[in-house]
């Protein structure tokens, strides 16, 4: 068991074999979009690019719920697949996006520039945003407004998560693109948010979901028991909704609910949905033994198997949510938690970096030489 967290922990600070990282705690039921793809770019997909790039200065700009065929273009996207009935398909969105006027300047968005130091001139990231592009979006023209924002990002971290890609779409539902990118830019620069988050190996990620695991040992320590028991430590399921901030895991209606939580309360919002959770869930989590890993699973993801969106006539999710905002829990303890975190995780890489060095030693020195590899006296 302690073999397996920490293989958990090492590769939730490694880079994917492309460099950049997917939201892997996947299952069966969720949308394509969630899942890595790897291959490399050959000239066909190159010329994809270009014929994209191509057309996009005459892309739109605007909130893609506000174009007129939107619903006919977008019909069966991964990305809308828990809608849920939230937002109309037929006539205007203006409620919606009336709705959402508020989230910029909740997160000091409102106005100043949208822009990242840099370009983005690596065709591993291009490959890995046409991938996901594909992913969300049915539609070419979205697929590369798409890739132009992740790309005005990119400069920021030089680095990319497939989590960024989750939000960057979301916002393209509501925003304009200068309005999405200020947006994106103050989530992983500012403190109160989750800087870091958006990397290929979020090691604040996995201290945060250390910070995590310590709150639901002391408040929830059967729920706790099990998952040690099951071998089972958060960074293997918690980044949908600490990166991801829950798009393809909450039901439209919650989910608009938890973005708009985490906008005005920043990363503090994010620990307490956790908590919120867990209450939500440890009933159904009681009933598995420690050896039913993926039914637990499953339950921690929210997985439409699960918790189809109507369970409970979708106020399951819609009552998490709100019961997320009202969980006491101080910013201090959080500070305190992360800086104990930060040394046991930083603690534990030493030691992986040292056994796996002298592994490697170890390999070197027990290399059979056989007779007519040796040198000739």
């Amino acid at each position: 068991c302690a073999r397996a967290l920490a293989a958990v922990r090492r590769g939730a600070l490694r880079a994917a074999p492309s460099r950049f990282a997917t939201l892997d705690a996947r299952t069966p039921s969720e949308p394509q979009c969630d899942r890595p793809h790897h291959r490399a770019m050959g000239g066909g997909e190159s010329d994809e690019v270009n014929a994209l790039a191509a057309n996009s200065e005459s892309i739109s700009t605007g909130p893609l719920l506000a174009v007129p065929d939107f619903w006919e273009r977008e019909s069966g996207a991964p990305l809308l697949r828990r809608n849920a009935g939230f937002i109309p398909t037929q006539g205007p969105a203006d409620a919606i996006l009336e709705r959402v006027q508020a989230w910029p300047g909740l997160c000091g968005a409102a106005n100043g520039d949208a822009v990242a130091s840099g370009v983005c001139n690596d065709e591993a990231a291009f490959r890995i945003f046409l991938r996901d592009a594909e992913r969300t979006f049915k539609h070419p023209e979205h697929q590369q407004r798409m890739i132009n924002l992740l790309k005005r990002v990119w400069p920021e971290n030089r680095d990319y998560h497939q989590g960024l890609g989750y939000i960057t779409s979301l916002f393209m539902l509501l925003f304009d693109d200068d309005t999405a990118v200020r947006m994106l830019l103050k989530i992983t620069r500012d403190e109160r948010y989750t800087p870091g988050y958006w990397l290929a190996a979020p090691d604040a990620y996995v201290r945060d979901a250390m910070v995590f695991q310590r709150l639901v040992q002391e408040r929830y320590p059967e729920v706790h028991a099990l998952l040690t028991s099951a071998c089972i430590v958060p960074e293997a399921y918690a980044s949908k909704w600490f990166i991801g901030l829950c798009v393809h895991v909450l039901p439209f209606e919650a989910l608009f609910d938890y973005v708009q939580a985490f906008l005005e309360d920043g990363h503090m919002f994010l620990f307490r949905f956790s908590l919120a959770l867990i209450e939500a869930t440890s009933e159904r989590l009681l009933t598995f033994k420690f050896t039913e890993v993926n039914k637990i699973l499953e339950v921690l993801r929210l997985d439409t198997t699960q918790y189809a969106d109507d369970f409970e006539g979708g106020a399951f999710f819609t009552a998490m949510v709100a019961n997320a905002k009202t969980i006491a829990l101080e910013p201090e303890q959080i500070v305190s938690l992360r800086a104990e975190e930060s040394e046991r995780l930083a603690e534990k890489m030493r030691k992986t970096r040292e056994r796996e060095a002298a592994m490697a030693a170890e390999e070197s020195d027990d290399e059979i030489v056989f007779s007519d590899e040796e040198d000739d006296e």
